[in-house]
């Protein structure tokens, strides 16, 4: 891999949905430095193509020795703009540490956020265009992170924030890169993506290796359709009752929300419980 440049740009606009949300927090002194946003763009060997990640740096890195826990967030050119406001906003309000926040961005989400669905899914739509989850997790693992722990001051924490698809590569990432992530926060996830199986997998994964340990924030609109989706209810029962004893589990229900919004206080609900105590 290689690093062809960083350089600070402001990336984006405060967002409006994250104003009306934050309302509780209105007398909070909340502002960052555009200037504490980077961008990165990456020559993957891995993927074979360009990669952009933007970077946001807590107020005051520059004068100080701190390491600073990361947080990965998938589809970070939708994204990283509010999740960067959130973390802001809790640790100046003293319910999460300050962190480097590093927005992934791809350039085929189907492809990089999927397994490769079985002939038998009843996914035909999908066969072709799907399948490239373990290459985007080894990017991930040994070119994005080993640019990121280089080039600034971590400290091996690392939480992974994942919507819809994302939240199905969160999941998947537990069994398949198990030392990459400590937390991760799955927001609506696709969890019946090939009929369950990532679900089942990572079950079968945590039975055979009861001394895993992570901390899981999980997030959904709800769950109406159980018949339609009982990987979903599955997943869910088994975390809640039959864990291994070293996992954090928390899950919440918004069912005002939406699929489309239920991402935005879930990841900040995630932060918030995923840096608790």
């Amino acid at each position: 891999m290689k690093l062809l440049h960083y350089r600070l740009q402001g990336l984006f606009s405060s967002s409006l949905a994250l104003s009306f949300f934050f309302a509780s927090y209105a007398n909070a002194q909340y502002v960052y430095s555009k200037s504490d946003l980077n961008e990165i763009i990456l020559e993957s060997k891995i993927l074979k193509e360009t990669c952009k990640a933007f970077v946001y740096l807590p107020e005051n890195y520059q004068n100080s020795s701190e390491k600073y826990p990361v947080v990965y967030i998938l589809d970070g050119e939708y994204y990283f703009s509010f999740t960067t406001e959130a973390s802001v906003l809790l640790s100046q309000n003293r319910l999460a540490p300050n962190c480097i926040l590093v927005g992934i961005t791809t350039n085929n989400r189907e492809r990089d956020f999927t397994p490769k669905a079985d002939e038998d899914s009843g996914q035909s739509q999908d066969l072709n265009a799907s399948g490239g989850a373990d290459n985007f997790l080894e990017y991930l693992e040994k070119e994005l992170k080993p640019g990121i722990d280089k080039k600034y001051r971590t400290q091996g924490y690392n939480v992974l924030i994942g919507h819809s698809t994302g939240g199905l590569l969160a999941f998947y990432s537990l069994y398949k890169k198990p030392n990459l992530f400590q937390a991760i926060v799955p927001i609506d996830a696709s969890t019946w993506w090939n009929k369950g199986k990532i679900g089942s997998e990572l079950i079968d994964f945590l039975n055979i290796h009861p001394e895993f340990s992570c901390k899981i924030f999980e997030c959904r609109k709800d769950i109406k359709i159980p018949v339609r989706f009982p990987v979903n209810v599955a997943l869910i029962d088994y975390l809640k009752d039959k864990r291994p004893k070293g996992i954090e589990y928390e899950y919440l229900e918004l069912p005002e929300e939406t699929h489309g919004t239920v991402v935005f206080p879930g990841t900040y609900y995630g932060l918030k419980y995923i840096f608790k105590n």
